[in-house]
């Protein structure tokens, strides 16, 4: 096992990262329900098929995150900067995205239900196959790269409530 695989398939919901280091850990699969991440600079981490399940990671750098299959119910990721992240079949129920950066975003398969997308970037995101709900575009940039990975009444909404880049 390589140093930084040290964290891999633990249980850190109680844990304080305070003073952790966590830029380009493997942190798959492991159980990060409810931790404080905010503020932090995550960038080329994995935290693929990790339970972050009302987890604050508001203002958090997310560059080039794997986060593939996550449960991200209820998590807070308002403010986030999530460039080139793969959140391909993550459940992002009820989560708060407002104000994100989701420049490159994978969002493949995801499920987004309930969830608040004011105000975010979504420039070449990527939506295909993804499942929608009860959603919130409300001023959300995009460009007709997005527009394409959408499904035609959700693209409706998206026009409606958003701004073409």
């Amino acid at each position: 096992m390589e140093p930084k695989d040290i964290f891999k398939k633990r249980n850190f919901s109680k844990v304080n990262f305070d003073y952790e280091e966590l830029i380009g850990r493997n942190l798959s699969n492991t159980n990060l329900s409810g931790v404080n991440l905010k503020n932090r600079d995550i960038h080329n981490a994995n935290l693929s098929g990790a339970d972050l399940t009302g987890a604050d990671l508001s203002d958090t750098i997310l560059f080039n995150v794997k986060l593939r299959g996550a449960d991200l119910q209820n998590v807070n990721l308002s403010n986030a900067k999530l460039w080139d992240t793969d959140l391909y079949g993550a459940d992002l129920t009820n989560a708060n995205i407002s104000g994100a950066d989701l420049f490159y975003a994978d969002l493949r398969n995801t499920e987004i239900k309930n969830v608040d997308l004011s105000g975010v970037n979504l420039r070449h995101t990527n939506f295909e196959g993804a499942t929608f709900a009860s959603i919130d575009f409300t001023n959300a940039n995009y460009d007709l790269d997005t527009i394409n990975t959408i499904s035609k009444d959700i693209k409706l909404i998206l026009e409606m409530q958003g701004k073409l880049w």
